[in-house]
């Protein structure tokens, strides 16, 4: 995956899978979370958001299971 990076306060990276839909989301806590089931709208939209963050608590966080590393 190809992490791009993000200009968050807590966010450093996020990475797509497009084949698998896992979307990896690197914090600066040195925390990845890869989110799972993640269509690529979702992906896009996260991208082109204003505020990265707030587009992870309201769209990400709670919507879609997820493992931590």
């Amino acid at each position: 995956m190809i992490k791009y990076p993000v200009n968050a306060n807590n966010i450093l990276t996020v990475a797509y899978d497009e084949v698998n839909q896992i979307l990896e989301i690197e914090f600066k806590l040195n925390v990845i979370h890869q989110y799972f089931d993640v269509p690529i709208d979702a992906f896009v939209a996260f991208m082109k958001a204003n505020d990265s963050e707030e587009f992870y608590f309201n769209c990400i966080q709670c919507h879609y299971p997820f493992d931590v590393f």
